[in-house]
């Protein structure tokens, strides 16, 4: 139910498909009124009522139906005109939708479906579409908005396979009119870019126009995607077999979930494209009727209910509040509307797109506000100055918040207030002399005496990819032990503080963990007894931030404002900013650096021991793409697009056992890792190494879900499982409670749970628990666990002593119960049921994100060319750095990617950058803000290590390279 774009490959192609349908005759009159010209460039031209096939055809040419003879295109070396057709930009109604105007017969939808498409189009018209034109100052080619559209829409009423599909394609002309009466091509940047609102404002617009007509609609996605109440997904997916054809190649080929993959999906669909059959009518209609017969579907009785039904009354609730108890009424359903937008987008972004702030808005409860009022509130939260006008990464077109910019601002404040408070454990020229016969890099031995010499409280250590940073800090840790100093290490995950613990000697524990239990320090509460009892205790205490660059702005403004009250000697932030960012915003370690916080360099890179490859890594460091390319040489590797993710999994499978131990294969996404562990797996069963008995247990997925969308209810459906990270009284659930969604009162705004007892518990997520980010939202699963199977925990658990991330071996299954081999050598055995046996996952692949942090011998790293949020320098970097001999890179287009890669950092903008670049030292190029699936994909196992582990103790003594 999203738009498509696609371009449309020759005149003669688009009017052999658009002029016919899968059942109508040719002559049939119903043919032509399914067809209309759109848009104020068709207006200027005389061209109204049903489409024309010659008049069509003329114009998909270039040629100016005006009487100018005049005809667009680009001369090419013959002489002759070539000139691009336009775009074929689809919209496909929901399938409940289609069954209520085909099956059932209701005209009402499907006018409700062409009012909606053709006020789309016009906002398309007005806000999108774009040609280029000169600029009198500087003579470049620039793109300008404010032309005529010349559009063709075409509805049909099949899919491929004639199962019930309303649709309608809507073919924009590649020719504007502008202002100055010119016709002119299009410039497409602006319009594949608001692919995502455009859908969304479909499906609003429509969700608005059922409403009117009696039809209750049920959202089953967090991005807008809804269905008519009443009709079953058992119904749905009946007369969903082209939707089905698809879901299977992209399986087949792991590229996700087409809803979630809207582009990836296009692709499967030309893979899986047959030729449309023509079929009579009549005899398509009573095939309909039987099939709907047989699943005991009634689609009169619907369209008869919402006949009854009053039209529908302006009763929104705000998102995230119960009916009947909004809690700011002074806010039009509009501003709510933004607001849960604002809020969405700002966990993950300091800085968002205005696109993805009107889609956002209007996902939140489709159908309930116009996007005319959106736009009104957008503009009166700017004039409150909630939301401000960016300069980056687009003017104009990007936002940031009061909030955002306020919580930077402190960071940086908070940071040069430490200035000349620390203390000082050594002097200079003692550490040089305690160094001096040390093994340690120059590197190393400047970032140790900034540590312990500098009077500074905060601190920084930047060290690139295998620099040896936890060497460093275990020495560190020694020389400020041997000074009565009490070392604390802090990490992003439960694995990481573990590898923090084993490879320095540094007691960890997560940096959630140590923030959460120090919040009321964080908020100023401390009482005067308790202030001076903490100042004592943290008197001797330094802190060391390892994976620093993953710490977000709030996150580490809380670690800054517990140093500045509890007053202590010393915050070390240790990453590598060149490395992936937080899932959530701000890059403050980045920041930090360019804000004037001292900062020691360590670039001597030792892990890789294969000369090429260093340099590689090297070249990637300083964006020169071209020479990395040229250093990996035939290593990266050219396959078919869909086959990225066997190509991949062959390349691991090669190899013998001992060598795939030592190499990491790495996918860009979790779809694509899924499919690559499914191929590993399939063929180790051939191969016996994955055998015996099999083990059916559920598998819980987080949804990845913001804040903002977990306390929504329309966000639940029937199925999911809530898990709790704290009790809650009110509910009678207890810390990690995971209870499953019973179903959804729309009405309330609440969600009923089955409670631990079998009864149900109503509960509101809005106000308790959702918002406040005190449950995680997963999708269950099936699994299977066999003998040989590797896995990896997606949850700790303190009673048994696991961590998330780490992995296991699958020793047996017998009776219902799994033994496990864990890496530290002990044996665990699970039985079917345990809670835990729902937190895992394959662990033959993993993501850049996961993969952070870890070093092997060789790496395999499929990376799609074009993939519009992870195929960046960062990632780049972070995949062939983990190798210390060999990184081979497997990608649908070596060129593209190399193209890609050159123009897109993966660099993050701050707010403060967005709306002061001046102001800052370093601007870097960065990529547009990630649309939700875009976290999804690389957020969601990000998130999962982020559980508080309990403390993690290691003997001493313990150095290895990082």
């Amino acid at each position: 139910m999203v738009a498509s774009i696609g371009a449309i490959a020759s005149a003669s192609q688009g009017v052999s498909y658009y002029e016919q349908d899968g059942y109508y005759a040719n002559d049939d009159p119903a043919h032509k009124e399914a067809s209309a010209w759109n848009g104020k460039g068709a207006g200027a031209l005389g061209l109204s009522g049903p489409v024309d096939a010659d008049q069509f055809k003329e114009i998909l040419e270039g040629q100016i139906p005006d009487g100018s003879g005049r005809r667009l295109g680009r001369k090419g070396k013959d002489g002759s005109l070539n000139h691009r057709p336009g775009r074929d930009v689809t919209f496909s109604a929901p399938k409940s939708v289609s069954l209520a105007a085909l099956i059932s017969g209701d005209r009402r939808v499907v006018d409700a479906h062409d009012r909606a498409v053709k006020r789309t189009l016009a906002w398309m018209e007005k806000n999108v579409l774009e040609t280029r034109l000169s600029d009198p100052a500087t003579g470049s080619m620039v793109r300008a908005g404010g032309q005529k559209m010349v559009a063709a829409t075409f509805r049909h009423d099949t899919s491929r396979n004639l199962d019930p599909q309303l649709h309608t394609h809507a073919v924009i002309a590649n020719m504007l009119k502008g202002a100055d009466n010119k016709w002119r091509t299009m410039a497409n940047e602006k319009l594949y870019a608001s692919k995502m609102l455009i859908g969304a404002l479909y499906r609003s617009e429509l969700a608005m126009g059922l409403k009117k007509l009696g039809y209750e609609t049920e959202k089953t996605h967090a991005d807008g995607r809804f269905e008519i109440a009443g009709v079953s997904r058992e119904v749905i997916e009946a007369f969903s077999t082209r939707r089905a054809e698809i879901q299977a190649a992209m399986n087949e080929r792991g590229l996700g979930d087409p809803g979630a993959n809207p582009r990836l999906a296009e692709r499967a669909a030309l893979m899986t494209r047959s030729h449309k059959r023509e079929m009579d009518r009549e005899a398509l209609g009573d095939n309909w009727q039987r099939q709907a017969a047989d699943l005991g579907f009634d689609a009169h009785a619907l369209t008869a209910e919402a006949a009854q039904r009053e039209p529908a009354k302006e009763k929104s609730q705000a998102p995230g509040t119960a009916s009947g108890e909004s809690r700011e009424p002074e806010k039009t359903p509009a501003e709510r509307a933004v607001a849960w937008a604002v809020d969405h987008l700002a966990e993950r972004e300091a800085v968002f797109s205005r696109n993805d702030l009107l889609a956002a808005a209007l996902a939140s409860e489709p159908g309930a506000v116009a996007i005319e009022d959106i736009l009104r509130a957008v503009d009166n939260f700017q004039k409150t100055g909630t939301l401000h006008a960016a300069n980056l990464p687009v003017p104009g077109e990007s936002f940031t918040t009061d909030t955002a910019i306020a919580d930077e601002k402190e960071t940086i404040a908070l940071m040069h207030e430490g200035q000349g408070r620390g203390a000082m454990a050594m002097r200079g020229r003692a550490v040089d002399k305690a160094l001096r016969k040390g093994p340690l890099t120059a590197g190393q031995k400047a970032a140790v005496k900034l540590i312990l010499s500098e009077t500074d409280r905060v601190v920084g250590v930047q060290g690139y990819a295998g620099t040896g940073k936890t060497r460093m800090l275990n020495r560190t840790r020694a020389l400020l032990e041997k000074r009565g100093f009490r070392v604390k290490g802090l990490a992003p995950s439960a694995s990481a503080a573990q590898t923090l613990a084993a490879e320095s000697a540094i007691e960890s524990e997560t940096l959630q963990r140590f923030l959460a239990r120090n919040a009321g320090v964080a908020a100023g509460r401390l009482t005067a007894k308790g202030e001076r009892e903490m100042r004592a205790a943290f008197k001797k205490t330094v802190l060391v931030v390892d994976e620093g660059s993953l710490a977000s702005t709030v996150q580490t403004r809380n670690l800054l404002r517990i140093a500045r009250e509890l007053r202590l000697p010393r915050v070390v932030l240790v990453g590598d900013g060149k490395q992936l960012d937080a899932v959530d915003a701000g890059k403050p370690f980045v920041q930090l650096q360019q804000s004037g916080m001292k900062t020691a360099t360590m670039d001597e890179i030792m892990r890789q021991r294969e000369p090429e490859l260093k340099a590689a890594v090297k070249a990637s460091l300083g964006g020169d793409i071209k020479k990395a390319f040229e250093k990996l040489g035939s290593n990266v590797a050219e396959v078919e697009p869909d086959n990225l993710a066997g190509a991949a999994a062959a390349r691991w499978l090669r190899l013998s056992p001992e060598q795939r131990e030592n190499t990491g294969l790495i996918a860009p996404s979790h779809k694509l890792r899924h499919k690559i562990n499914d191929i590993v797996r399939e063929r180790l069963i051939r191969e016996g190494q994955v055998t015996g008995p099999a083990l059916e247990t559920t598998r819980l997925m987080s949804r990845g879900y913001t804040r903002a969308q977990k306390s929504l209810a329309d966000n639940y459906t029937a199925g999911s499982v809530v898990g709790f990270h704290r009790a809650y009284k009110r509910l009678g659930v207890e810390q990690g409670d995971e209870l499953h969604v019973h179903n959804i009162d729309r009405g309330a705004g609440t969600v009923n749970l089955m409670g631990n007892d079998g009864e149900l518990v109503n509960w509101d997520p809005g106000k308790l628990a959702g918002r406040t980010g005190g449950v995680e939202v997963y999708r269950a699963d099936s699994f299977e666990l066999r003998q040989g199977d590797r896995i990896r925990w997606t949850k700790n658990d303190a009673v048994y002593g696991l961590v998330n991330s780490q992995t296991a071996e699958v020793a047996g299954v017998k009776d219902g119960t799994v033994s496990f081999k864990l890496e530290d050598g002990r044996t665990l055995d699970l039985n079917n049921g345990d809670p835990q046996l729902r937190h895992i996952d394959r662990s033959w692949a993993s993501t850049a994100h996961a993969f952070q942090g870890r070093t092997v011998d060789a790496v395999i790293a499929a990376m799609e060319a074009n993939h519009p949020h992870l195929t960046t320098q960062k990632t780049l970097y972070v995949e062939i750095s983990r190798a210390r001999d060999r990184a081979e890179l497997v990608t649908d287009n070596r060129d593209a990617l190399r193209e890609r890669l050159e123009a897109v950092t993966g660099e993050r903008i701050s707010a403060l950058e967005a709306v002061e670049p001046a102001q800052v030292k370093v601007v870097e190029p960065a990529l547009e803000p990630a649309h939700d699936q875009g976290w999804e994909e690389v957020g969601a196992e990000a998130w999962e290590q982020s559980h508080e582990p309990e403390k993690i103790h290691v003997p001493r003594g313990i150095e290895m390279e990082m």
